[in-house]
């Protein structure tokens, strides 16, 4: 009996020492079974920024990246509630007509699930990389955009601008000078027509600026436009109210005129790179002769860019040589640098702007490519002012040779399609089809600008 109890308490000891480790080893087991779990319910989620609809079909070709910093940096953008719901689906200018529910009908030239996104923007390889990581998102509230230009006498040319970019543009920034760029004085043309009522129904939009001082201290022949170009942001912005980090700034010449589709692109998304060139169709004399090649000019930003990286000084954004910049869209080219730099921008400037450093040049597509640049759109009387209004010592000035600045001179320019040099290196085209919208529904009235 004595031994029977040994054997059983023997027994039992053993057991108890046996199923202890097995014990442990299996609770040890289990959490880390259910931490596995876990982690693979975390990973299973989409990243806020990806997780949110984005629009599908028709990018077929997508720049492959390798590099992990460039995704890890996105996935930790939050925008918050500057997202559209996905209640709110189709694009009203791109769709044919208004409806609720995906999928939405787009009018030619617009593209995406909910018809957002104009050829311009659809054709562009670094779109197509923001878009195939769900970066291209539309945003609930529109940027103010802000559209700055210096004006000498092209009345017709901002007229075309602000009837083309229509409600796409919140305000235009213009600034004349009471003296040319040679140094002569000159009337304030602006100011007397709109006091007359020119672009009465635009007048809450336009803001005029006048400016006294005529810059040439130190001898530069540019001096006096770069003088004109710094005070378009620097003045123009103390006469606007509730101007946010995420609004838009064009800086352009009066002579170019950006695509309204690529402006509405830029106002109603986030989630693509700045500062942004434009490539604008080339024109001469009107939209019936074009040069061969367009031209890029620097023009777009961010208000948050604007004053973090130009100082508030439009001619910094202006002259902004992609070269030089470092940072601009080629495809990273597997640079870490850049991509650094990117991953810095991104988390110091995104939740305010809604964009990250990176060059963009939107290029369109040939002919339309994002806009306009029409030099010595004028009659033979304004191109005459032109001629007489040229900087100081800008190479050839040729308002100082009078048979130059001829009348009937300058309508054979205009016909032959020839500079003042008399070379020709510009081909015709079909100005019913190349000129702006509004141009084209008022020839008559634009005639000089339809045909030679």
């Amino acid at each position: 009996i004595v031994m029977a109890k040994r054997l059983r308490r023997f027994f039992a000891l053993l057991c108890l020492l046996g199923l202890t480790p097995a014990a442990i080893f299996f609770g040890i087991f289990h959490t880390e079974r259910a931490g596995k779990g876990k982690d693979l319910s975390e990973s299973d989620k989409v990243p806020s920024l990806q997780a949110r609809e984005t629009y599908v079909g028709g990018v077929d070709s997508v720049p492959r990246y390798k590099s992990a910093l460039l995704y890890n940096s996105i996935e930790r953008i939050s925008y918050g509630a500057e997202d559209v719901p996905k209640q709110e689906a189709c694009f009203q200018e791109g769709t044919t007509r208004r409806t609720d529910k995906l999928p939405c009908i787009c009018k030619k030239g617009w593209n995406a699930a909910d018809c957002s996104i104009p050829d311009a923007i659809w054709s562009s390889d670094a779109f197509k990389f923001w878009h195939s990581l769900g970066l291209i998102r539309r945003r609930r509230r529109p940027r103010t955009v802000i559209n700055g230009m210096i004006f000498n006498h092209e009345l017709d040319l901002l007229e075309v601008r602000v009837k083309e970019l229509g409600d796409a543009v919140d305000h235009f920034i213009v600034v004349e000078s009471m003296y040319t760029n040679f140094g002569e004085r000159k009337p304030l043309h602006l100011k007397s027509n709109l006091s007359a009522g020119f672009l009465r129904e635009h007048a809450n939009k336009i803001v005029p600026i006048a400016v006294d001082f005529y810059n040439y201290d130190d001898g530069d022949p540019w001096g006096p436009e770069n003088y004109l170009r710094t005070t378009i942001w620097y003045e123009g912005q103390r006469r606007l109210r509730n101007v946010r980090d995420d609004d838009l700034f064009i800086m352009s010449d009066a002579d170019e005129i950006p695509s309204r589709d690529v402006v509405l692109f830029l106002k109603h998304h986030d989630g693509y790179g700045e500062p942004i060139l434009f490539r604008l169709r080339w024109f001469m004399y009107g939209f019936f002769w074009e040069k061969i090649e367009p031209v890029n000019v620097t023009s777009v930003c961010t208000v948050y860019f604007m004053r973090q990286m130009c100082g508030n000084d439009s001619l910094r954004l202006r002259s902004m040589d992609p070269y030089m910049y470092g940072w601009f869209w080629d495809g990273y080219e597997n640079d870490s640098m850049r991509l650094r730099s990117l991953d810095t921008y991104t988390h110091q400037g995104v939740s305010r702007a809604g964009t990250f450093n990176v060059m963009w040049t939107i290029e369109g597509t040939s002919p339309r490519y994002a806009g306009w640049h029409c030099s010595w759109c004028f009659e033979a009387h304004g191109i005459q002012v032109k001629l007489a209004s040229a900087q100081r010592d800008d190479g050839v000035r040729w308002g100082d040779i009078a048979e130059k600045t001829d009348i009937a001179y300058i309508n054979s320019l205009r016909k032959k399609g020839q500079y003042f040099d008399d070379s020709s290196s510009l081909r015709s085209c079909d100005a019913h089809d190349a000129a702006p919208a509004f141009v084209r529904r008022n020839p008559l009235r634009f005639r000089y600008l339809m045909t030679p």
